[in-house]
């Protein structure tokens, strides 16, 4: 009776996990679709997209690539994205993690400030378009990088103080204490020991803040209208014609666009992971 017991409920559990298994299958095909589709679309001319969106090519026209980066000015933009990416993350590495520092181990009376960091959260972006592009027009940077960069370090630094806050109270304090009884100072003591230790809390907000940067239309679509300044997606947008599309070259526009936020990710997926969950667990 105890064996017949034990059988029907591994039975159950083996049943479960084929059931979980096969959902998180058909999850990662239905998400992984899309890049499988334009990578094969961008080998592709019009008519094969249309006719035969599944298949694969009679021909492959490569050639689209270096149209894309070429003549419809991708590189460009990709040059101009990964500029605005990177200074605007790193400043956010340098400013964030000090705020909270600051936050989790200086004040005592945190709520407030922790508060008034973590409001940011809730108020969408698309709300404070129109005062931030009042604003930048009164400082006089519309349509200039600094304003760009400006936009993006402000829009993503509630999440990553929320996110380092989480991770730094997860740090033994007896690692500061130990530090100040041999006479270093405060900041002393966040530079050589909190900030090494808060990597995998860096790289969880960098790479969540350069997706973010990378992937936005909207906020450059209202600061930026110069030729010379405009981001990738505004030239994925602009690769749309009038009467008509060339579906070949936008697809490989799409694959250039996606490609180095991949590569980040497979990169610093574990320590971006490692991140997330103490701040999880912990925050």
């Amino acid at each position: 009776m105890r064996m017949s017991t034990l059988t029907a409920a591994a039975a159950k559990r083996k049943i479960a996990r084929i059931l979980m298994y096969s959902i998180l299958i058909a999850y990662s095909a239905l998400c992984l679709f899309p890049f499988f589709w334009s990578l094969l679309s961008s080998v592709k001319d019009n008519t094969e997209i249309l006719v035969r969106s599944l298949s694969l090519p009679e021909v492959w026209r490569f050639d689209n690539y270096p149209k894309a980066w070429t003549d419809a000015h991708m590189g460009k933009y990709f040059i101009n994205t990964g500029l605005y990416a990177a200074i605007s993350t790193t400043t956010l590495l340098i400013i964030t993690p000090m705020a909270a520092y600051v936050i989790a181990r200086v004040v005592k009376r945190n709520l407030l400030l922790y508060t008034f960091y973590t409001l940011g959260i809730m108020i969408p972006i698309h709300a404070t378009l129109l005062p931030s592009f009042i604003l930048m027009r009164g400082l006089g940077i519309i349509n200039t990088r600094p304003s760009l960069m400006l936009a993006y370090i402000a829009f993503n630094i509630s999440m990553s103080v929320f996110i380092l806050v989480g991770f730094m109270r997860t740090i033994p304090k007896e690692l500061e204490e130990a530090a100040f009884v041999d006479g270093a100072t405060r900041t002393y003591t966040f530079f050589r020991i909190i900030y090494p230790i808060a990597k995998p809390g860096l790289a969880t907000i960098g790479i969540l803040a350069f997706l973010n940067h990378w992937n936005d239309f909207l906020v450059p679509l209202i600061l930026i209208t110069n030729d010379n300044l405009k981001v990738i997606t505004q030239g994925l947008q602009e690769l749309r014609g009038q009467y008509g599309q060339d579906y070949g070259l936008m697809t490989a526009g799409i694959v250039l666009s996606f490609i180095p936020v991949v590569i980040l990710y497979i990169v610093f997926q574990e320590q971006m992971i490692r991140g997330l969950t103490a701040g999880a667990l912990k925050g």
